[in-house]
């Protein structure tokens, strides 16, 4: 069953007043970051996005999500049209966007409580969800208290708590050392093999992405569109040893195969507008 439909999405940013871009060789006050993109995310299954750098992805994270006005085409949940943000939908940032203000415990709850969920039931559910994060005894904790892979934890788990049938994760891993990155994505895979929450998962590590994903999304080079779609035919559950095995060696060179021509086309207007100014 289809529950996210992308189709033939476009969108271009117009440019602060003075500010310009090359396109095709000329100077433009507007970036096309995506066109005609088309894309549809099954129900309950687990989707990574890759692509160079400005070629959109959080862009379409963020139409999905109903936080951008796409210029053209259309996305859908359940085939319903998204203009705004769905309670369907949970978002996780790179950042960890959680109030300093209130404990692990109270920054969970307070995505319930938004969602009009009573006070001892809220409580109940994000003391679970933060349990299944190996949180439990740290719930009086202020964010300044938790390190950075404990916050991105309380993130998650707030994200989950309120139960969404679609998980938007924009590069929720990306700031943190690479032993706390690991652990995080097992935790993240073991809870989604329980709760079956479709999830969409932005990320520039290709080793990360075929980890993660039943499909690994490829997206070209500025203007962002799909390139190609790797199905990732790894056993479940997986564990980090998955990733000595020669099948996972293969996958991630056919990802990086598929996207290498895109990195350098990025460089290379990366390098063209840097020039022009």
């Amino acid at each position: 069953m289809d529950r996210i439909t992308v189709t033939d999405i476009a969108k271009t940013f117009t440019l602060k007043p003075g500010q310009f871009v090359t396109v095709d060789g000329r100077e433009s006050n507007a970036i096309t970051v995506l066109s005609g993109l088309d894309l549809t995310i099954r129900k309950g299954e687990f989707i990574t996005l890759v692509g160079p750098s400005g070629s959109g992805k959080s862009v379409l994270l963020d139409i999905i999500a109903g936080l951008t006005e796409a210029s053209a085409g259309r996305a859908s949940i359940d085939g319903e049209l998204i203009t705004r943000p769905d309670p369907r939908m949970a978002y996780v940032f790179q950042q960890y966007a959680l109030f300093p203000w209130l404990t692990a415990l109270q920054n969970v709850e307070y995505a319930l409580e938004v969602r009009g969920v009573a006070r001892a039931e809220r409580r109940q559910r994000a003391r679970h969800f933060l349990s299944l994060f190996g949180l439990g005894s740290f719930e009086d904790r202020y964010p300044s208290q938790l390190s950075g892979g404990m916050q991105q934890r309380v993130a998650i788990a707030r994200a989950l708590s309120v139960e969404p049938e679609v998980l938007l994760m924009d590069e929720p891993f990306a700031a943190l050392d690479a032993q706390t990155r690991d652990i995080l994505q097992s935790e993240l895979l073991r809870i989604w093999e329980r709760l079956e929450t479709t999830v969409v998962f932005v990320t520039h590590s290709i080793d990360e992405a075929v980890y993660l994903a039943d499909r690994v999304v490829a997206i070209t080079a500025r203007p962002g569109r799909v390139k190609k779609i790797i199905d990732v035919d790894l056993p479940r559950p997986r564990d980090l040893d998955i990733r000595n095995t020669p099948e996972f060696g293969r996958l991630k060179g056919h990802v990086w195969e598929v996207l290498r021509d895109e990195v350098r086309a990025a460089q290379k207007d990366w390098a063209l507008s840097t020039a022009s100014h």
